[in-house]
């Protein structure tokens, strides 16, 4: 897999240079530098990337945005920034078979339910939930929620329960009880699982 290094990765979202009107040009340590630290030292591109989180870039491309640009500027500028990151994940990473996992905050909204961290249109229309097919709520409890639009989760996947627990690894004690059919939510079988269900539906419509 090869990663290319395009012109449009020196932005905020993704780590590269900017100028600075006062400190000239400045460097942000981001996802792209990482992903060529890992091949560096491992001598391939890792099979599973996760951005923790994606409403802190936002945030970081918002306040970027509000410090270099003024007016329509900042809205323009962050609209492009949004959009180069995910390009960048749908077409560098996704498309070359990384498994990414996006961390993405929210904030309880009494009219609709939770919604994204961040601003402008992009949240508007459900920020990173509506660029995903699998989204969970992780809550209090270490609660795992896979279905309901108001709680930003949903699957793809018609075995998947409703709700499902991460076992309590520090005090076991204070695991939830589960069923005897049921276990608990582990990210590495849940990201297998996805594969696997994603294998399943190419070959059924594969042409």
């Amino acid at each position: 897999m090869t990663i290319p290094k395009y012109i449009d990765m020196n932005t905020t979202v993704n780590g590269g240079d900017f100028e600075d009107p006062e400190e000239g040009t400045v460097h942000i340590q981001g996802i792209f530098d990482k992903l060529e630290a890992y091949h560096e030292k491992y001598g391939e591109y890792p099979e599973t990337v996760v951005i923790d989180s994606v409403s802190k870039l936002m945030q970081d491309a918002i306040d970027t945005s509000n410090l270099n640009f003024t007016n329509f500027e900042v809205h323009s500028n962050l609209a492009k920034e949004i959009a180069i990151l995910t390009a960048f994940i749908q077409e560098d990473l996704v498309a070359n078979g990384v498994n990414v996992v996006l961390i993405n905050h929210v904030m309880d909204n009494e009219k609709n339910g939770l919604v994204p961290v961040g601003q402008g249109k992009f949240r508007d229309k459900g920020g990173f939930y509506s660029e995903v097919d699998e989204s969970v709520l992780i809550s209090d409890g270490l609660k795992i929620t896979h279905r309901g639009s108001r709680n930003q989760a949903r699957t793809l996947m018609d075995d998947v329960p409703d709700v499902s627990y991460v076992e309590n690894t520090i005090n076991p004690l204070k695991s939830k009880k589960l069923k005897e059919d049921e276990e608990y939510f582990d990210l590495q079988k849940y990201i297998d699982k996805i594969n696997a269900f994603g294998n399943e539906v190419a070959d059924e419509y594969e042409i």
